[in-house]
């Protein structure tokens, strides 16, 4: 191991958050709309929201999807 690396258990490095508070109301998206709209998934942008409220802000962050597994690194507001 690299001098100056330490052994730390993974969850002590990251924290889950529930994305209850960050979804959409409205899915008519359109892409003149300021907060993309995100999936962990394959397509990872869906569309772009109107939507002002409970935009996910606390960055950088990893978007993880539970049933495919993927994950994304994101480093810019967006909504779920």
């Amino acid at each position: 191991m690299p001098s100056g690396w330490v052994v730390t258990n993974f969850e002590t490095l990251l924290s889950y958050e529930q994305p209850t508070n960050y979804i959409v109301k409205n899915t008519n998206y359109n892409s003149e709309y300021e907060t993309p709209v995100l999936t962990a998934g394959k397509s990872f942008i869906l569309g772009y929201t109107d939507e002002k409220e409970n935009i996910f802000s606390e960055l950088p962050v990893i978007i993880f999807d539970d049933f495919t597994t993927e994950s994304k690194f994101v480093d810019f507001p967006f909504k779920v």
